[in-house]
């Protein structure tokens, strides 16, 4: 019995793995172990795989991505050379080996392994050594410790030797068997990126995630949680002895990248503004033109633009192409929705907006401006601030300034739009959004049932983490000018679920705090009643005529028992959502990295898988988008 050392596959005939890299430098990864399959059974045609989100092109050996502009090289080996990797010793490499050497060394293998056999004469009465086809290299069977290997040997000197591995041995990908469990796609999310996507792109940031990495881990991490959440509620039907619910429908997300619209180095305006770049402190230079650029560029109509059809066209493309990787999707009644992240959330308002323009009989002056001469920018602030006329809302959008109107719109009315680190609330004050919507509203009458602004979706939702700078509120721009009290923002929870005990610990002690600044201020309003009945008590003894008091009720010191609504799309009730604080939390460290966190919280996920699942539960349980009425934050009028 000959013992073997890097022998993974011991079937007679090798299972081909095919793998993947991004760039030529890159370690070769394998792909999923139902793809090899599907390409093992079709190696000389395209085959769709990662559940339709890429196609493998064996002929050419391309991976090219169906939802992105992106392509991977592709190739497939039976046999690998180990090596260390350079950052780990202790790490084993494996590379693939070329189709003709690989056949060399597999037929050495075949000769020792009949030697070796009870029909063999021994592995001494065969050759241990073959050349390789390109005359540097060749293959040896080698002994050491009692055990037989195969090593890649160079023919002359001051070459490197490899010891060989046959097959890739056992692996498991990242959400691989996840994914299988899941059911068929029911919800397609396309997600908007925002400033800095052109920054981080580079090479030499590696210690960021690009949009397409970052995407693919979230899918992941959602579909884990998913899985998860299906094995407790299948543990709990066993033990109530009811029937297995089924599994989870797969959510899809998809990244929508238009960074490079812009950021082109053929764009006149991008090679102006490398010329103008001060040569000192470079990196810091890269992050200014690369991240305060994007939003000073998406404040100009034209760049505007641009960055709409680009983002629109993505869209439509994409949705197209999925609808015919999966043909059922549109008759078993999918969903589509958007997520937009920082700049890319007002992106999505944007894109809202003008949905909301075409579905409108009427144009509404106050929403999608088009300037007439095709550049000027001179709509919102401009006007809204230069203007001493009573009637500012005349002055105001909600929508973007234009050059022109785009050709195409969104291909759906999404299911609903979430916003994360959102600057939108700043982008509408700047637009003079405001006067607009208490203008809307007052015109509005008694219907109180929607806002009389609404967006074509069926919810929408602003959710930030209380240190990231970039976000900013929306609920108080609903609100009437002057308002005094503004609600506090609700701590985003998943479904059926509360906020966290240190987080209720905290909004207890706001609740104690906010009931002492209650009673102060109920005091001081009966102490000033006293004193003003005094008053009139000596005025009446100083003047027999008397006079009659009048007291004047103050503006915001009534309370209504309603509940703060904001129905800016549908009937959900709140729009901004906080996310919860970490035990040990500090404000201006955790504002380093705010910006970036909301795809590794679980809450986040939690929140998406809630929204996606939304069409699936019962009546009773569609109102996710509200506050929990368990954990009332305050009172106020509806709007």
């Amino acid at each position: 019995m000959v013992n073997w050392s890097g022998i993974e596959d011991i079937d007679a005939v090798p299972t081909r793995i095919w793998l993947c890299r991004e760039k030529e430098a890159d370690e070769w990864q394998p792909l999923r172990h139902v793809d090899c399959k599907a390409l093992n059974k079709d190696p000389e045609h395209p085959v769709v795989i990662e559940n339709g989100r890429a196609t493998a092109d064996p002929t050419w050996g391309k991976i090219r991505y169906n939802y992105i502009r992106a392509e991977m090289f592709l190739t497939s080996a039976t046999w690998f050379m180990k090596t260390e990797d350079e950052n780990d010793s202790k790490k084993t490499v494996l590379i693939p080996m070329e189709e003709g050497d690989a056949m060399v060394v597999e037929q050495l293998y075949q000769n020792a392994v009949y030697a070796a056999s009870s029909y063999g004469k021994g592995i001494k009465s065969i050759d241990t050594q073959l050349p390789f086809t390109d005359g540097k290299y060749r293959v040896e069977l080698v002994q050491q410790s009692g055990q037989y290997m195969m090593r890649k040997v160079p023919i002359g000197w001051f070459a490197k030797s490899y010891y060989l591995q046959r097959g890739y041995g056992a692996y498991s990908l990242e959400g691989e068997d996840d994914e299988d469990e899941l059911g068929p796609v029911n919800h397609v999310v396309f997600v908007v990126h925002g400033i800095g996507e052109a920054l981080f792109a580079k090479d030499d940031m590696k210690f960021v995630l690009s949009m397409k990495d970052e995407m693919t881990r979230f899918r992941i991490q959602i579909q884990r949680r998913q899985i998860e959440a299906w094995k407790k509620a299948c543990e709990t039907a066993k033990k109530k002895g009811m029937p297995k619910p089924p599994p989870p429908n797969r959510v899809e997300v998809v990244p929508i990248i238009w960074y490079d619209r812009i950021h082109s180095s053929s764009n006149e305006l991008m090679q102006s503004l490398q010329a103008t770049t001060l040569t000192t402190i470079p990196a810091l230079r890269d992050i200014a033109n690369d991240v305060v650029f994007d939003i000073l560029m998406y404040l100009t109509p034209n760049f505007c633009y641009d960055v709409l059809e680009c983002v629109t066209d993505q869209i439509i493309a994409t949705y197209d192409m999925f609808k015919k990787n999966n043909p059922e999707f549109v008759t078993q009644g999918g969903n589509c929705s958007l997520i937009g992240h920082s700049l890319g959330s007002v992106i999505c308002w944007d894109l809202l907006s003008i949905l909301k323009e075409e579905q409108t009989a009427k144009k509404n002056e106050h929403g999608v401006h088009i300037s007439k001469d095709g550049f000027s920018s001179d709509v919102g602030y401009q006007k809204y601030a230069s203007t001493e006329v009573k009637n500012r809302a005349s002055y105001g959008s909600w929508g973007p300034s234009l050059p022109k109107a785009l050709d195409r719109r969104l291909p759906f009315e999404p299911d609903f739009a979430l916003f994360l680190g959102s600057p939108l609330g700043q982008f509408l004050t700047l637009r003079g959004a405001h006067p607009v919507f208490d203008e809307l509203r007052e015109a509005s009458g008694e219907n109180t049932e929607i806002s009389p602004f609404t967006l074509p979706c069926n919810s929408v939702h602003n959710v930030f983490s209380p240190s990231d700078v970039v976000a900013y509120r929306i609920e108080p721009l609903l609100l009437p000018r002057g308002t005094s009290e503004i609600p506090p923002p609700v701590y985003l929870t998943a479904q059926g679920q509360g906020v966290r005990l240190h987080v209720k610990a905290k909004q207890l002690g706001d609740d104690i705090r906010r009931s002492v600044d209650s009673t102060k201020k109920s005091m001081d309003i009966f102490m000033a009643g006293l004193r003003d009945q005094a008053s009139i008590l000596l005025k009446q003894m100083d003047d027999r005529n008397g006079g009659e008091a009048k007291r004047a009720k103050k503006e915001g010191e009534v309370e209504s028992d309603d509940p703060w609504t904001f129905p800016l799309a549908g009937k959900q009730r709140r729009l901004d959502f906080q996310l919860q604080p970490n035990l040990i939390d500090n404000e201006y460290l955790s504002a380093v990295t705010a910006h970036g966190s909301y795809w590794g919280n679980t809450d986040v996920m939690d929140y998406v898988i809630d929204l996606t699942k939304r069409k699936e539960a019962s009546s009773d349980d569609t109102e996710i988008a509200e506050a929990p009425k368990s954990e009332p934050l305050d009172k106020a009028k509806q709007l």
